[in-house]
């Protein structure tokens, strides 16, 4: 029964954040008009999106690269030959 009432206030919290993030997005939009940016700054952002997302995707393969070859496999078999509890 505690597993319920823990998934109600996850999913509560869930809402409140949801309402926050919404109010904020409308609350920004309405400053938008306000805001300029210049042309160093478009392609400073665009830079940084590239980046982050090439920088993700490398990351993503090493570590879909590295489980298919099996590079964890020792640091996983040490985990468990060292585990009191295992």
């Amino acid at each position: 029964m505690r597993t319920a009432s823990s998934n109600k206030l996850l999913i509560g919290l869930a809402l409140v954040v949801c309402i926050a993030l919404i109010a904020h997005l409308v609350l920004g939009y309405a400053e938008l008009p306000t805001i300029h940016m210049s042309g160093h700054g478009w392609f400073a952002l665009g830079l940084g999106i590239v980046f982050s997302v090439v920088l993700g995707a490398v990351l993503s393969a090493v570590l879909i690269i590295g489980r298919r070859r099996g590079f964890d496999e020792s640091a996983h078999e040490a985990v468990i030959d060292h585990d009191p509890e295992g």
